[in-house]
């Protein structure tokens, strides 16, 4: 018998682990993986956002706003490896001029620090760029999300809680106010629980149909996001992230970093059926022309496949921008029952208020 359990370990699921052990409720993070953080967590730009482009009405802004600040506090106190870039987003034709004032408004709506800045400002730490105006968002960065997942688990196990890896999730029932939790690891075992939390991100529809109970009309259809990442050899000629401006499913092909120093672009969208992570260069091409809208002198014998990663959404290609989901029985019906679905970008950036938030509604 524990008090909690937490199916996903990513940098969601150990957030809200971590947060748990923390006010004293014992907690076992179940990972199907032989590492935590090793899926939707890892594959990504790594960037800490400021919260500028969603409603003002959404929680996910509220906790990414919370969370820019929570995780700066923790890298800060952990000595995780991390760096404040600063961003700027620009319009690399006039035609999106309208958008990137739109961008500001939005920002200034969700009480976001973000600047219209003048062209000589930004070309002074990055050469070369052709824009047609600026934004600057000084609270974004970059954190190295292997020594944040590392620093996750450790406060984890010093409060008590397990993490326990290599254990995939089977199905739950309840019986008699508690969770009954069949789970595969060398062998099948059941471990009983007060309370169940939902983070598995990717497997979240499989995760739900196992769930005794949880009704069909409350789960949300995974939409695979792929995005594919290049890194460019040689020294980087920008100190800045550097953002077009956004289309509907991503933030654009951006300028990021390593905490090296190294630079990457990415990531581009592509809706795919499964979870396949191989890379396709022959995207190469599409990339340099989308780069060179705003970088016409990249040099395209620098660039380089790197990485890939999938994003859960919770929206089709042809929707609009959908907030969190994180159901209570208030939704589902279901006493004790936490469950996060289309916890995408900004989840990094949100997680420790993720965790926090779910805290208060045990």
């Amino acid at each position: 018998m524990t008090d909690v359990i937490v199916i996903g370990g990513g940098v969601i699921g150990l957030s809200i682990a971590r947060e748990l052990s923390l006010s004293g409720k014992e907690t076992i993070v179940l990972e199907k993986n032989e590492r935590a953080g090793d899926v939707t967590s890892s594959r990504n730009s790594g960037v800490i956002h400021a919260g500028i482009y969603y409603s003002e009405d959404f929680l996910k802004t509220k906790l990414c706003v919370q969370g820019n600040r929570l995780i700066y506090e923790y890298a800060n106190k952990k000595k995780i490896n991390h760096k404040k870039y600063g961003k700027y987003i620009i319009a690399s034709n006039k035609s999106e001029l309208s958008n990137l004032e739109a961008i500001f408004i939005q920002g200034k709506k969700n009480n976001v620090e973000i600047s219209r800045v003048e062209k000589e400002k930004v070309l002074e730490n990055n050469p070369g760029l052709i824009f047609h105006g600026a934004l600057y968002s000084p609270s974004s960065g970059v954190i190295d999300v292997p020594e944040y997942v590392s620093a996750l688990e450790g406060d984890i196990q010093h409060f008590g809680g397990l993490i326990s890896l290599r254990t995939s999730f089977l199905n739950a029932k309840k019986k008699k106010g508690k969770f009954i939790i069949s789970c595969l690891a060398e062998e099948e075992f059941a471990i009983e629980s007060k309370y169940l939390i939902n983070c598995s991100g990717l497997s979240n529809e499989l995760t739900l149909k196992n769930i005794e109970d949880f009704p069909e009309d409350k789960i949300y259809k995974n939409y695979y996001a792929k995005g594919h990442y290049f890194k460019y050899s040689g020294k980087a000629p920008f100190s800045n992230l550097i953002y077009p401006v956004s289309g509907q499913h991503s933030l654009g092909i951006h300028v990021g970093f390593d905490l090296a120093g190294g630079m990457r672009f990415g990531p581009d969208v592509e809706f795919v059926n499964k979870i396949d992570y191989s890379f396709n260069e022959s995207l190469k091409s599409k990339f340099i022309e989308s780069i060179s809208q705003y970088w016409p002198e990249i040099n395209s014998t620098k660039l380089h496949p790197d990485y890939t990663g999938i994003r859960p959404k919770i929206t089709k290609p042809n929707e609009t921008m959908k907030d969190f989901s994180i159901q209570t029985s208030v939704d589902h019906g279901i006493k004790n029952l936490i469950n996060l679905q289309g916890i995408e970008s900004p989840g990094l950036t949100s997680s420790l208020a993720i965790g926090k938030f779910v805290k208060n509604l045990l």
